[in-house]
């Protein structure tokens, strides 16, 4: 199993294309999720009140539910950060024609786009992204 992100009471992992987020202490599957392809990042809140996991779709986790974002704008996602509690940034791929930073609101599932990135089209492939 891959590590994608862990915290002192939870663990998002991947084996080939599954992803489970654990409960580390009782081990229960809180969640888990099918990817084409690998997912490429994942975070857990750091007071363990919501996950998300991205690669070729986007899903996240709240204790009360999860959800999986199928949506042609948030495919092939690249990296994920905080922007703040309850709002995170996602980096679609930067080599892409459609190349863009999102915003997306765990709480509401709500998400807008905030800009395109075109910084990277005519570079070669990099696991490090400055955006």
């Amino acid at each position: 199993m891959n590590t994608l992100y862990e915290t002192d009471r939870l663990k998002l992992e991947n084996e080939f294309e599954a992803t489970f987020l654990t409960d580390k202490k009782s081990g229960q599957t809180l969640m888990e999720d099918d990817f084409y392809g690998d997912p490429n990042c994942g975070l857990i809140d750091k007071d363990n009140k919501w996950a998300i996991v991205a690669g070729e779709h986007l899903t996240i986790w709240t204790p009360k539910k999860w959800k999986r974002i199928e949506n042609e704008d948030l495919k092939w996602i690249h990296s994920i950060r905080i922007k703040d509690l309850e709002v995170v940034e996602v980096l679609t791929d930067p080599w892409s024609k459609k190349s863009a930073i999102w915003e997306i609101n765990v709480k509401t599932l709500e998400f807008k786009k905030v800009r395109d990135f075109n910084d990277y089209k005519d570079h070669e492939y990099s696991e490090n992204v400055n955006w």
